[in-house]
Protein backbone atom coordinates (compact mmCIF):
# COMPACT_ATOMS: atom_id res chain seq x y z
CA UNK A 1 0.00 0.00 0.00
CA UNK A 2 1.25 3.45 -0.89
CA UNK A 3 2.17 6.04 1.73
CA UNK A 4 0.69 8.72 -0.53
CA UNK A 5 -2.77 10.19 -0.24
CA UNK A 6 -4.70 8.34 -2.95
CA UNK A 7 -6.16 11.63 -4.17
CA UNK A 8 -2.64 12.90 -4.90
CA UNK A 9 -0.86 9.77 -6.12
CA UNK A 10 0.91 9.94 -9.44
CA UNK A 11 0.03 6.99 -11.68
CA UNK A 12 -0.12 6.14 -15.39
CA UNK A 13 -3.15 7.88 -16.85
CA UNK A 14 -5.07 6.44 -19.80
CA UNK A 15 -5.92 9.98 -20.95
CA UNK A 16 -4.48 13.28 -19.70
CA UNK A 17 -5.81 16.33 -21.57
CA UNK A 18 -3.68 19.45 -21.65
CA UNK A 19 -5.55 22.75 -21.95
CA UNK A 20 -3.82 25.97 -22.96
CA UNK A 21 -5.15 28.71 -20.68
CA UNK A 22 -4.80 32.48 -20.62
CA UNK A 23 -3.96 32.63 -16.89
CA UNK A 24 -2.80 29.51 -15.01
CA UNK A 25 -3.42 30.98 -11.55
CA UNK A 26 -6.98 32.13 -12.33
CA UNK A 27 -7.83 28.89 -14.14
CA UNK A 28 -6.47 26.81 -11.26
CA UNK A 29 -8.62 28.76 -8.80
CA UNK A 30 -11.67 28.25 -11.05
CA UNK A 31 -11.11 24.48 -11.27
CA UNK A 32 -10.53 24.30 -7.49
CA UNK A 33 -13.81 26.13 -6.85
CA UNK A 34 -15.55 23.57 -9.05
CA UNK A 35 -14.23 20.71 -6.91
CA UNK A 36 -10.89 19.77 -8.48
CA UNK A 37 -7.80 19.15 -6.30
CA UNK A 38 -4.49 20.75 -7.21
CA UNK A 39 -1.89 17.99 -7.53
CA UNK A 40 0.97 20.25 -8.59
CA UNK A 41 1.23 23.89 -9.57
CA UNK A 42 3.83 26.33 -10.81
CA UNK A 43 3.49 29.65 -12.70
CA UNK A 44 3.39 28.06 -16.17
CA UNK A 45 1.29 24.95 -15.45
CA UNK A 46 -1.02 23.22 -12.99
CA UNK A 47 -2.07 19.59 -12.67
CA UNK A 48 -5.65 19.38 -11.35
CA UNK A 49 -7.73 16.28 -10.56
CA UNK A 50 -11.50 15.83 -10.27
CA UNK A 51 -11.11 12.21 -9.16
CA UNK A 52 -8.80 9.30 -9.97
CA UNK A 53 -8.17 9.08 -13.73
CA UNK A 54 -9.90 12.44 -14.28
CA UNK A 55 -6.86 14.71 -14.46
CA UNK A 56 -6.34 17.88 -16.49
CA UNK A 57 -3.12 19.79 -17.15
CA UNK A 58 -3.54 23.57 -17.37
CA UNK A 59 -0.67 25.14 -19.33
CA UNK A 60 0.13 28.81 -19.89
CA UNK A 61 -0.35 30.17 -23.39
CA UNK A 62 3.17 31.08 -24.51
CA UNK A 63 2.12 32.58 -27.84
CA UNK A 64 1.25 36.04 -26.49
CA UNK A 65 2.18 38.67 -29.05
CA UNK A 66 2.82 36.12 -31.81
CA UNK A 67 -0.26 36.34 -34.06
CA UNK A 68 0.84 33.32 -36.12
CA UNK A 69 1.21 31.11 -33.06
CA UNK A 70 -1.82 32.20 -31.03
CA UNK A 71 -4.14 29.35 -30.21
CA UNK A 72 -7.90 29.45 -30.15
CA UNK A 73 -8.78 28.18 -26.72
CA UNK A 74 -11.86 26.13 -26.04
CA UNK A 75 -13.10 26.01 -29.62
CA UNK A 76 -14.95 22.70 -29.97
CA UNK A 77 -13.30 21.07 -26.96
CA UNK A 78 -15.42 19.29 -24.35
CA UNK A 79 -14.14 17.02 -21.60
CA UNK A 80 -16.53 14.45 -20.11
CA UNK A 81 -16.11 13.67 -16.41
CA UNK A 82 -18.01 10.85 -14.73
CA UNK A 83 -19.46 11.85 -11.37
CA UNK A 84 -19.36 9.11 -8.74
CA UNK A 85 -19.19 10.64 -5.25
CA UNK A 86 -21.75 13.41 -5.64
CA UNK A 87 -24.86 14.23 -7.65
CA UNK A 88 -24.99 16.21 -10.89
CA UNK A 89 -27.30 18.71 -9.21
CA UNK A 90 -24.60 19.34 -6.57
CA UNK A 91 -22.00 19.98 -9.28
CA UNK A 92 -24.33 22.41 -11.08
CA UNK A 93 -25.21 24.19 -7.84
CA UNK A 94 -21.54 24.60 -6.92
CA UNK A 95 -20.79 25.90 -10.43
CA UNK A 96 -23.60 28.48 -10.19
CA UNK A 97 -22.45 29.55 -6.71
CA UNK A 98 -18.95 30.24 -8.04
CA UNK A 99 -20.30 32.23 -10.98
CA UNK A 100 -19.31 29.65 -13.59
CA UNK A 101 -20.97 29.71 -17.00
CA UNK A 102 -23.44 26.81 -16.83
CA UNK A 103 -24.03 26.06 -20.52
CA UNK A 104 -26.54 23.26 -19.91
CA UNK A 105 -28.32 22.78 -16.59
CA UNK A 106 -28.78 19.24 -15.27
CA UNK A 107 -30.80 17.17 -17.73
CA UNK A 108 -31.52 13.56 -18.69
CA UNK A 109 -30.01 12.27 -21.93
CA UNK A 110 -31.13 9.55 -24.30
CA UNK A 111 -28.09 7.44 -23.37
CA UNK A 112 -28.94 6.75 -19.71
CA UNK A 113 -27.12 9.67 -18.11
CA UNK A 114 -27.89 12.89 -16.31
CA UNK A 115 -25.50 15.67 -17.30
CA UNK A 116 -24.63 19.30 -16.80
CA UNK A 117 -22.18 21.34 -18.88
CA UNK A 118 -19.99 24.14 -17.54
CA UNK A 119 -17.68 26.42 -19.58
CA UNK A 120 -14.34 27.41 -18.05
CA UNK A 121 -12.82 30.92 -18.37
CA UNK A 122 -11.02 29.94 -21.61
CA UNK A 123 -14.08 28.44 -23.29
CA UNK A 124 -13.43 24.74 -22.65
CA UNK A 125 -16.58 22.81 -21.81
CA UNK A 126 -16.67 20.33 -18.95
CA UNK A 127 -19.55 17.88 -19.13
CA UNK A 128 -20.24 16.23 -15.78
CA UNK A 129 -22.15 12.99 -16.27
CA UNK A 130 -23.71 10.31 -14.06
CA UNK A 131 -25.51 7.11 -15.00
CA UNK A 132 -29.20 7.21 -14.17
CA UNK A 133 -30.16 3.53 -14.26
CA UNK A 134 -27.25 1.28 -13.43
CA UNK A 135 -29.12 -1.97 -14.07
CA UNK A 136 -29.78 -1.31 -17.78
CA UNK A 137 -27.62 -2.97 -20.41
CA UNK A 138 -26.01 -1.10 -23.29
CA UNK A 139 -28.47 -2.69 -25.74
CA UNK A 140 -31.44 -1.57 -23.61
CA UNK A 141 -30.16 1.99 -23.53
CA UNK A 142 -29.00 2.38 -27.13
CA UNK A 143 -31.21 -0.14 -28.89
CA UNK A 144 -29.99 -2.86 -31.18
CA UNK A 145 -28.30 -1.96 -34.43
CA UNK A 146 -28.21 -3.94 -37.64
CA UNK A 147 -25.36 -1.80 -39.00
Amino acid sequence: MSDFDSDHDIYPMPLFPQLTVSNVEESTAWYEALGFDVIYSMPVMAHVRYRKYADVMLVADRSEGDADAETTRGNGVAIYLTVEDEAIDDVAERAEETGADVVAPPHETGWNTRETTVRDPDGYELVFSERTETDRSFEDVMGSSDA
